[in-house]
């Protein structure tokens, strides 16, 4: 006799682990005005578009923030962030928008 078995093929969230590793979240700084705002690319197509318009948008709401624009230091076609370059966003930077789009 044949068996037929029918297996979920979705992974569970590992944020509803017992054992997920688990970060507070960042701290929140109370306005932009005169902050300095990381833009981090990741080279997909249409990341840039959706972070010049998040620039510009910004820039409005907050015209004394300072932008400082990133591209994914390593990998080919999708870029990534080194530590180093982390490391150096997070010293120069008060807060971060990354964008990925597709």
């Amino acid at each position: 006799m044949a068996e037929l078995r029918i297996v979920n093929p979705v992974a569970e969230s590992q944020a509803a682990a017992s054992n997920a590793e688990r970060f507070p979240p960042a701290v929140r700084t109370a306005s932009l005005d005169g902050r300095s705002i990381a833009l981090f690319w990741n080279a997909k197509a249409g990341g840039d578009v959706a972070l010049a318009r998040t620039h510009e948008n910004l820039k409005r709401l907050y015209p004394t923030a300072r932008f400082v624009d990133y591209f994914g230091a390593e990998g080919t076609h999708m870029r990534r962030a080194s530590t180093e370059q982390l490391d150096r966003i997070a010293s120069e930077c008060d807060a971060a928008v990354g964008a990925t789009a597709d």
